[in-house]
C-alpha cells in the first residue's frame, strides 16, 4: 500500500509487503528458521546416538516454570499486534502503551528463563545434551533480546511522534519478527521440554 508519493512519482513511504524492509525481515526469518531447524535436527541426531536421553546424572527438564514462561512469550504477541493495529489507525499513544506491555512480558520471559537455567544440574560443557540445550536456548534468547532492542528503538521514535498510519514499516517489521520469535518457541519447546519428558 502506497502511503505517500513524491513529485517524481516514486513512493516516499510504502508499507506491508511492498516495503523493502518487510521483505528484508521475511528473508531474515527464512534464514533463521533454517538455523533453528538445523539446531533441532542436531538435537535429534545427538539423541539417536545416545542410549539414555538426557544422559545419566541429568534430570529431564521440569515443565511447570517453562510452560508458564512459554505462555507468557506466546501471549506477548497480543499487545505487539494491538500496537501495530493502533499505529495503522494513526494512534501513536496506543502503539506506545501496547508495545510497552509486550516488552514487559518479554522481560518477564527472560527473567524466568534466567531463574530456570540458574537451577539446572548441568552446564553447556557437561555433555552433548547440555551443549545442544544451552545452544538452542541461547540462540532463542538472543532473538528475544533482538525483539526488545528493535521495540526499544521504535518506542523512542513513537514517544517523539514519528510514526503514523503512513510511516510505520519499521513497526510492521518488528511485529513480524516478534511473531516469528514467539512462533519459533513452539517447536523448540516441544523439542527441549516435551520430548525428553514423554520419551
Amino acid at each position: 500500500m502506497v502511503a505517500n508519493v513524491t513529485p517524481a512519482g516514486l513512493p516516499a513511504h510504502v508499507i506491508g509487503n511492498r516495503s523493502t524492509g518487510w521483505w528484508a525481515i521475511v528473508i531474515v526469518i527464512m534464514i533463521e528458521s533454517t538455523v533453528f531447524a538445523s539446531l533441532i535436527a542436531s538435537y535429534f541426531y545427538l539423541f539417536s546416538g545416545s542410549t539414555v536421553w538426557p544422559p545419566d546424572g541429568t534430570d529431564p527438564p521440569k515443565l511447570l516454570l517453562p510452560s508458564i514462561n512459554a505462555v507468557i512469550l506466546w501471549t506477548s504477541v497480543i499487545p505487539a499486534y494491538l500496537g501495530d493495529r493502533a499505529i495503522a489507525r494513526g494512534d501513536n499513544r496506543g502503539l506506545r502503551w501496547w508495545r510497552l506491555a509486550g516488552s514487559i512480558m518479554l522481560v518477564v520471559f527472560l527473567a524466568l528463563k534466567y531463574i530456570e537455567y540458574s537451577g539446572l544440574d548441568y552446564r553447556w560443557d557437561t555433555n552433548a545434551y547440555g551443549s545442544i540445550v544451552w545452544t538452542i536456548t541461547g540462540f532463542h534468547t538472543a532473538h528475544v533480546l533482538v525483539v526488545l532492542l528493535k521495540t526499544a528503538a521504535t518506542q523512542v521514535l513513537a514517544w517523539k511522534g514519528f510514526w503514523n498510519e503512513r510511516r510505520r514499516s519499521a513497526v510492521q517489521g518488528t511485529t513480524l519478527y516478534w511473531f516469528f520469535v514467539a512462533g519459533a518457541w513452539v517447536p523448540l519447546f516441544a523439542t527441549l521440554y516435551l520430548f525428553p519428558n514423554f520419551l
